[in-house]
């Protein structure tokens, strides 16, 4: 079992999101194998686990998985009823600021992108404020899930 930064595990202490996946303490350690840092869900609380106390859950998404989601985000836009017009114009090229920007090997391009894909997000939430009970609404938030799971775990 491969586990890696960014993965889904279960821990003998609950669920969470691996945020570093080589830490050593001690001399000693090499014998005994790498220590797993994970955030634990609820809590936030970071702990070190050994992999053998580790199962794996789910693993983080692949650029190409991030990149569809967005593209079922853009898709699903069309059927907010309540968008305003020019939200309809200009969060659809946000989206695609986004994808551009995780594309490139420039580290302020990549910065920039997730700006924009805040910007889609918080208008996004105040758009739903005046209407939560549009169809596409379950759809987008799963969709963000996998793109913030992305961009957390890059």
């Amino acid at each position: 079992m491969n586990i890696e930064k960014g993965d889904r595990v279960i821990t003998p202490k609950g669920q969470g999101e691996v945020i570093e996946d080589k830490v050593y303490q001690g001399p000693f350690s090499i014998f005994f194998g790498p220590q797993i840092k994970v955030k634990l869900d609820g809590s936030g609380e970071e702990k070190e686990f050994s992999q053998e106390n580790l199962e794996l859950q789910a693993k983080k998404p692949s650029k190409k998985e991030a990149i569809e989601a967005v593209d079922k985000i853009k898709a699903q836009l069309d059927k907010i009823p309540n968008l305003p017009k020019r939200e309809k114009g200009e969060l659809p090229n946000h989206l695609e600021y986004f994808k551009e920007g995780i594309q490139v090997n420039n580290d302020l391009e990549k910065q920039l992108s997730v700006t924009n894909l805040d910007y889609v997000e918080k208008t996004l939430e105040a758009v739903k404020k005046t209407d939560s009970k549009a169809n596409c609404w379950q759809e987008i938030e799963s969709n963000f899930k996998i793109v913030r799971w992305w961009t957390r775990a890059k």
